[in-house]
């Protein structure tokens, strides 16, 4: 299918107001906060709004007006950063470039994972129960695959080529590699036996989950691997998503000797986590999640660690992992043991609770309290602090709240600032 004058004429529009947001000289004050705030450098606490599932309410499908595959996917990507800059205006730079993903096909696990979730849940994300689909002592070593990765060259410069023709002389259309990267081995394999079995495989038969542990840390790395050797990366010390959170900008990547033609992992920033281990002792974590996280955040040049499960008990192993610079600190976390044991050594990434903004009445009081209550134990430990706004799952038919959230947790960092 051809692209009509119509799907043009609306993705250009879109376009045209993006570019005329990203030429407005905050962008690059934003742009420096960032670098500023990603090399512990004492400032203005920053804050970001990343909604997730809740894009779905903010751009729906329906509302697309373009009729062509592509130029819907283009249409898509643009209102969702115009929302963001009529709607959420956080700490987010905005730019001119428009980042056309490369085709990468991952082989993957071939582990399908049996799931359940409330028949009564009538939406798409939700908690899920997971079934276990790996016998005990299985052989791991041949059910857990070393996976492999390839990219389809000719699919991604077709479609690089379309945009460029689209929208390519009012925004600058790049080729993106991957530059993001999730490493949770043991929450992949709990998924696979069960949340509450690999509490007990980690008592019953250790040395069976360090098998597996090695075996999908093995996977893990290759694949990171095959991409840096295939010339599928790009660099992520720019305006985009760090980690669980956060914007990487920084003027500390890419590593010493860094050649344009051939972008490594440690130009990159790295990201490992372990969310079911919230209720796991320091001993355990260690054993069974930072020994492998540690040879994986190795291949990176700076790392970020963490997302739902609380550290403020945990930052004496983190300290373990190599070249960090931001923690994850979940909304389950003792805010003055937090602060107080990262103090200035690591960006302490607060995750304010996406509950209040999911209730069924709206109340923006708990939301202010609690990061006031973070920004004060901040101060007192003199912590560089941001505030991410995420897993969050609806907004319950009101958009506003996202956009009260947003001005409210400004305006606090702002008086934090002073």
């Amino acid at each position: 299918m051809t692209i009509s004058s119509k799907d043009r004429e609306v993705v250009r529009a879109l376009a045209e107001r993006l570019a005329d947001a990203a030429a407005d000289p905050a962008q690059e004050t934003k742009l420096a906060e960032w670098k500023r705030h990603n090399s512990l450098k004492p400032g203005k606490p920053m804050v970001l709004q990343a909604p997730e599932h809740v894009w779905y309410e903010f751009v729906p499908v329906d509302a697309l007006q373009c009729e062509n595959d592509t130029s819907r996917k283009v249409e898509h990507a643009l209102r969702r950063r115009v929302f963001k800059v009529d709607h959420l205006r956080d700490d987010e730079p905005i730019t001119a470039q428009f980042p056309v993903g490369l085709h990468i096909q991952d082989s993957g696990w071939g582990i399908e994972m049996d799931k359940e979730r409330n028949p009564d849940f009538q939406g798409v994300y939700g908690a899920v129960h997971y079934n276990t689909v790996i016998e005990d002592d299985a052989d791991v070593e041949d059910i857990i695959p070393l996976r492999k990765v390839t990219v389809d060259w000719e699919s991604s410069r077709r479609e690089y080529e379309q945009v460029t023709e689209l929208i390519g002389d009012i925004l600058t259309v790049t080729m993106q590699g991957r530059k993001r990267f999730w490493f949770a081995p043991m929450d992949t394999f709990g998924m696979w036996r069960g949340m509450g079995q690999i509490m007990y495989d980690m008592v019953d038969r250790p040395e069976w989950v360090h098998r597996a542990l090695n075996r999908i840390t093995e996977s893990e790395i290759r694949v990171a691997r095959q991409l840096e050797t295939a010339d599928a990366l790009s660099l992520n010390n720019d305006v985009g998503y760090v980690g669980s959170g956060g914007i990487g900008a920084t003027d500390e990547l890419p590593a010493e000797g860094f050649n344009s033609n051939h972008i490594r992992l440690r130009d990159l920033w790295g990201f490992a986590t372990t969310q079911i281990f919230s209720e796991v002792s320091p001993a355990m974590h260690d054993e069974f999640a930072i020994t492998y996280e540690t040879r994986y955040l190795s291949l990176f040049g700076m790392n970020c660690y963490g997302c739902c499960e609380p550290l403020h008990k945990k930052m004496h192993l983190v300290r373990k992992l190599p070249r960090m610079r931001r923690v994850s600190m979940s909304t389950w976390v003792d805010v003055d043991e937090g602060t107080e044991q990262i103090g200035r050594d690591f960006i302490y990434s607060s995750k304010p609770n996406p509950a209040f903004l999911a209730a069924g009445t709206w109340d923006i009081t708990p939301c202010r309290s609690e990061i006031i209550a973070v920004l004060a134990a901040a101060r007192r430990n003199h912590c560089i602090t941001e505030f991410i706004m995420k897993d969050t799952h609806t907004c319950c038919g009101e958009p506003e709240r996202y956009s009260e959230w947003t001005e409210m947790a400004m305006q606090l960092a702002e008086e934090y600032a002073a």
